[in-house]
């Protein structure tokens, strides 16, 4: 999106709103799958859930970690044999509603999981799949002593297939090396289930976590040359069918935030602007207090005179830690100007600290240059999710 159209939508649009180019996003899918065929792609949905339409015909799967998430599926149409469900906590009641919807594919993060899944699938007399995830040292996933255990146990499944493996370590990685030591890692525990056990993996569900450049300082090629090289370990082909879970790195570059500031002074030797977002709006991966700069567009609106000053920009929450940006050198901002921040179209629009204080939600706009911009959500309120909403006589009852 040039700049001349980012100023129009930010001005006509209302702020603070996040816009999501469905175009960009289409075009980085198609150009990440071509790069990693024969292998699939599947989106975590937890990057952007409000991306999952526009991504329909352009990724093979479905990450989803929580029944809120299945239900975001199931509003928007999706096919239920593209939907994974994964993610720790699955509980009876989800499991069933979700193989009654066709859900066929599963992960397990524990044993019990793997026998929660059977039993929804023989009472349900259903055939479906599931992966076994294996721990990389954290809260996800299975130790090898308990995958081990499962796959000895494989026949006695009736409603159930164990297909293989998933792994994914982490986020945001930013060198080919560490990629490189976690695929032999999995691929050595595949031969050595083959061996010990017996097992043929089927299906290999590997999420790499290829970092993606947010910061002014990052080289801004770096995410594609970091996707060429890892097509690079696959370009060996695998016993079994590989498929690539990435959230992150094919949502971050379509979104835009907008914001506006409202108010401005000078406290000290710091000029201070004030915004109409913040920090319950704006969460890169590892911003720490506005200690890195992220990339943006400034839209002054008005005609500017030749003096550029440095400035501290602050959100619209009470707290000290709202602080978006340090040190930002503008040249004449005043009320009213607009500031648009790029790469964010993954996680702010979920991740954000959103009901604190009770201010507004931000829009959400999707924008295609065939369609124009389209309202997703308009800008809810939050007291009404921070209060009770119990009558007087309830409240009575309470305190009695």
């Amino acid at each position: 999106m040039n700049e001349k159209r980012l100023e129009e939508l930010a001005v006509s649009l209302g702020t603070p709103s996040y816009v999501f180019d469905t175009d960009i996003l289409k075009k980085r899918a198609d150009w990440a799958a071509k790069h990693l065929r024969p292998a699939g792609l599947c989106f975590a949905i937890k990057a952007n859930p409000f991306l999952v339409g526009a991504l329909e015909a352009h990724v093979d799967r479905y990450e989803v970690c929580s029944p809120g998430e299945f239900h975001i599926c199931v509003q928007n149409g999706l096919p239920a044999d593209k939907i994974v469900l994964s993610g720790v906590n699955k509980e009876y009641e989800d499991v069933l509603y979700a193989m009654k919807h066709g859900v066929v594919h599963y992960t397990a993060e524990s044993k019990s999981q793997c026998y929660l899944v059977e039993r929804c699938a023989e009472e349900l007399g259903k055939q479906v799949e599931i992966l076994l995830r294996v721990t990389s040292g954290n809260q996800f996933g299975m130790s090898e002593e308990d995958i081990k255990e499962l796959i000895r146990e494989r026949e006695k499944f009736h409603g159930l297939q164990i297909m293989g493996l998933q792994y994914f370590t982490g986020t945001q990685k930013k060198t080919v090396k560490k990629i490189a030591g976690e695929v032999t890692y999995i691929e050595d525990l595949i031969r050595k289930l083959e061996k010990e056990e017996g097992f043929s993996t089927r299906v290999l569900e590997f999420g790499p976590g290829l970092g993606v450049p947010y910061f002014t300082k990052d080289d801004p090629e770096e995410d594609k040359r970091l996707l060429l090289e890892f097509a690079e370990l696959f370009r060996e082909k695998r016993p079994y069918e590989v498929i690539f879970e990435m959230g992150r790195f094919l949502t971050a570059s379509c979104g835009y935030y907008m914001t506006k500031i409202v108010d401005q002074k000078k406290n000290d030797a710091v000029h201070v602007c004030i915004v109409d977002g913040g920090i319950h709006h704006v969460n890169y991966y590892g911003q720490n207090m506005a200690m890195k700069t992220p990339i943006l567009s400034f839209f002054p609106q008005h005609l500017q005179e030749q003096k550029e000053e440095e400035w501290t920009v602050y959100g619209s929450l009470c707290t000290v830690a709202d602080i978006l940006l340090k040190k930002l050198s503008l040249p004449d901002a005043r009320v009213g100007d607009y500031l648009v921040f790029h790469n964010i179209g993954a996680y702010s629009v979920t991740e954000g600290i959103y009901l604190f204080l009770s201010r507004r939600m931000p829009k959400i706009w999707l924008y295609s240059e065939a369609e124009g911009a389209r309202l997703q959500r308009d800008g809810l309120e939050t007291w009404k999710v921070n209060t009770w909403s119990g009558n007087k006589e309830e409240v009575s009852e309470w305190k009695r």
